[in-house]
């Protein structure tokens, strides 16, 4: 035998992965369920010959790996079960560390940062509802509509109750920021209700503050045309920013006091934080529209000083055209 023979019949062969995998497997939002497979291929080969689904209509996600011990007691006590297949019953989740729980009335499971609404633990019995924790983080800042955005590495929860405090004073304050933008972007109440309601400027920003969050954005309405995302972005931030202000942390999903409860509050706050910058953005535009338009305008003849407004104010200024078209039968 020559050495380079002999070197290659030594040579170890490479071991195959003969592991046990848990699969989340999704179709048409009705038959997603979990397998239990070597790989992907093979999970989403399960659904494909069980309910006839082509191979582009089927997408599989790796939950975690299934420790042999376990898959050979469930396997034992289960006989009549093959794998790869799908998964029956609630001991094989238990012994993987899921938790359960009850809200409204709907039963949860949570598994390696996703939970599902539990019907019952059969195929089909249980639907996938969301990421929390950093799941939930990571697939926010990886939307490719958002991949302007901006993070500092400080944002991402180490896993601290005080980090998710200071998360929630930073929402709040953001809350803040916006209602001083719109209640100070006077540009925005120049209907003819509100210029008969309102002698001055000031009464109107004074008015203003007075107004629920909700009702500015109707007296901005009477107005102006709100371009239509920002428009549905308002929408979801007012419901998310009154969930946020009455308590969301005594909220039975959202409770502080328990480990899914804090993921659950990562999860949410993230994409608080998401929808407020859009929403500074638009009225920072607002407010500074309505101080150029007031000084540019309303300062009787007095010259504007050179170097008022830097390119970058003008600039966010210039984007009020953008989030706001006016009506012209109002004005």
């Amino acid at each position: 035998m020559s050495p380079a023979n002999k070197m290659h019949r030594e040579r170890p062969k490479k071991k195959s992965n003969r592991s046990w995998h848990l699969y989340w497997v999704e179709s048409d939002g009705f038959e997603d369920c979990f397998v239990v497979a070597r790989n992907s291929r093979s999970a989403c080969s399960v659904e494909i010959h069980m309910n006839g689904f082509y191979p582009d209509e089927v997408v599989a996600t790796r939950i975690c790996k299934i420790p042999d011990g376990i898959g050979r007691y469930y396997l034992r006590n289960n006989p009549d079960r093959k794998w790869p297949g799908y998964v029956y019953g609630k001991y094989l989740f238990e012994k993987l560390g899921a938790k359960f729980r009850v809200i409204d009335k709907t039963a949860e499971m949570l598994i390696e940062d996703f939970v599902y609404e539990v019907d019952d633990f059969y195929p089909c019995g249980i639907t996938r509802v969301r990421r929390i924790g950093m799941a939930a983080v990571a697939a926010l800042r990886s939307d490719p509509l958002l991949s302007g955005m901006e993070y500092e590495d400080e944002d991402i929860w180490d896993g601290g109750t005080q980090h998710i405090i200071t998360m929630l004073g930073m929402c709040l304050a953001m809350c803040q920021l916006i209602e001083f933008y719109i209640s100070n972007s006077f540009i925005l109440g120049l209907s003819r209700r509100q210029k008969e309601k309102y002698e001055t400027i000031n009464d109107l920003k004074m008015g203003w503050r007075r107004k629920t969050l909700g009702n500015m954005i109707k007296s901005i309405e009477e107005a102006w045309v709100i371009e239509p995302l920002l428009r549905d972005n308002i929408d979801l931030f007012l419901k998310n920013r009154n969930l946020l202000v009455h308590g969301i942390t005594t909220e039975p999903r959202y409770d502080i006091r328990t480990r899914w409860g804090q993921e659950e509050l990562v999860a949410f706050l993230s994409f608080f934080d998401v929808h407020g910058r859009i929403l500074k953005k638009a009225f920072r535009s607002s407010y500074y529209a309505s101080v150029m338009f007031g000084i540019e305008n309303l300062s009787e003849g007095k010259k504007i000083p050179k170097g008022a407004f830097t390119r970058k104010y003008r600039d966010e200024a210039g984007l009020f055209v953008i989030f706001f078209e006016p009506k012209y039968d109002c004005m």
